[in-house]
């Protein structure tokens, strides 16, 4: 298709949304019980996304897999054929992998946080994988088992000690079926990059403080007394928000005396996946929070002036989120994150929101229904229903670089991944030249 003539479509249709458009599914995959997805990016070559996949089970005779689709886009109109490669197999519970930068260790790898509460598969860790050769290598175990099994959700990479490498932040729980081998915790901390940047044995651990369990975000804070490195957790078992920060003038993270906390939230429930982003087009960052449960809500906090001593204000964008069915651990919704629907200029415009309901089966976009920066109200839409089963983490991006929006969402029980995306069909681009 002729290249301005792809310009114009794109142009046109931008201009024509008058309304919002749910995405349209083009493809699907098989993948056995498909839960986190991420998005990797691929510096080898330009604009392209691998997509990392993590699977588990709750058998005890079944280990956890993490796979990938390397640039994705580039299988875009084919996406029903398309294969995974495995880059790691026999964890316990592989939850967000995520890439690593490409400055850590010279060469291409991933991260595997890993780890659950569920009976068989709570001996967690964190793992690296080289996938820089032709042939996966690993996983590497670079956590111990101190007091007792730990699991992890999420990894982010961070020069916790000004040193000029990036560390390791992270969040862990254990939650033992019989206390007499090990006691209920949660920590936040950060696990040293070695002199040697080797890759194959365990980093020292540094614990921040107790409490974080699952989820958190790095953010700088603006305040009237300078800007402040802050982390922002939430506590799914102890039920708080929290904030954590650094009085360091270098902004490490070494000294606990300089270390300090406050509790956001203790009344909004087991608080869960947690974003950060300017939710109102205010110009102000905002924390973007899931309540998870058997009445789960989607919560905006407002950062005050003064993080450290204001008020954040709370608003709640959608909630009665239910699981399709009952049992243990069963909750609702799983994660949230602020997104565009297509690439255009998007200062001062509000974000929609991706959901995804998590064990009610279902994903959402909630629509802002104004403009104003003081109207927090939403209109929820459906485009997700896998009936009684379970929708993992979803991840979002334009993949194939045409200016839309692109969705692949998990269907755990129903084993699949499906592609859904915000460009018009070749039927729409009729009507609109129509």
């Amino acid at each position: 298709m002729n290249n301005k003539f792809v310009t114009l479509l794109f142009a046109l249709n931008v201009a024509n949304l008058n309304c919002f458009d749910l995405p349209r599914k083009i493809g699907q995959i098989s993948v056995k019980h498909a839960a986190f997805l991420n998005f990797r990016t691929n510096t080898a070559t330009s604009n392209k996304y691998d997509l990392l996949i993590s699977t588990f089970t709750g058998s005890p005779f079944s280990g956890g897999t993490v796979e990938m689709i390397s640039n994705v886009g580039d299988h875009y109109d084919n996406f029903g054929q398309t294969r995974t490669v495995k880059l790691a197999g026999g964890l316990a519970w592989p939850n967000e992998v995520a890439s690593v930068p490409d400055s850590v260790f010279g060469k291409s790898m991933v991260v595997i946080p890993d780890g659950f509460l569920v009976p068989f598969h709570t001996k967690g860790a964190i793992y690296l994988v080289d996938i820089s050769t032709g042939s996966p290598q690993g996983p590497y175990k670079i956590t111990g088992n101190k007091e007792g099994n730990w699991f992890y959700h999420r990894v982010l990479f961070k020069d916790m000690d000004g040193d000029g490498d990036l560390d390791i932040v992270t969040c862990r729980a254990r939650e033992p079926i019989f206390t007499i081998f090990s006691s209920k915790d949660s920590e936040l901390l950060w696990l040293e990059n070695p002199d040697n940047h080797q890759y194959t044995s365990v980093w020292q651990e540094h614990v921040i403080t107790h409490g974080p369990d699952v989820y958190f975000r790095n953010l700088k804070i603006v305040t009237p007394d300078g800007t402040f490195d802050v982390i922002a957790t939430t506590e799914f078992f102890t039920r708080k928000l929290s904030i954590h920060w650094t009085t360091d003038s270098q902004n490490r993270w070494t000294d606990n005396s300089k270390i300090h906390s406050r509790v956001v939230d203790s009344n909004a429930g087991a608080l869960f996946d947690i974003e950060v982003r300017d939710l109102n087009a205010d110009g102000k960052q905002d924390l973007l929070v899931v309540s998870n449960g058997n009445n789960g809500s989607v919560l905006a906090y407002e950062i005050p002036n003064d993080f450290r001593v204001g008020k954040f204000e709370r608003h709640t964008l959608a909630t009665g989120f239910t699981p399709a069915t009952s049992g243990t651990g069963k909750g609702a919704p799983g994660s949230a994150f602020g997104f565009y629907t297509v690439k255009q200029n998007t200062t001062y415009k509000k974000p929609y929101i991706l959901v995804s309901g998590d064990d009610d089966g279902k994903g959402y976009i909630l629509e802002p229904s104004s403009s104003r920066t003081d109207d927090w109200s939403y209109q929820s839409h459906k485009f997700v229903d896998v009936g009684k089963g379970t929708v993992g983490q979803f991840v979002y991006g334009d993949v194939n670089a045409d200016g839309y929006t692109d969705i692949f969402v998990p269907a755990y029980n129903d084993g699949t991944i499906s592609l859904y995306t915000f460009a018009p069909s070749i039927s729409d681009t009729a009507t609109t030249f129509g």
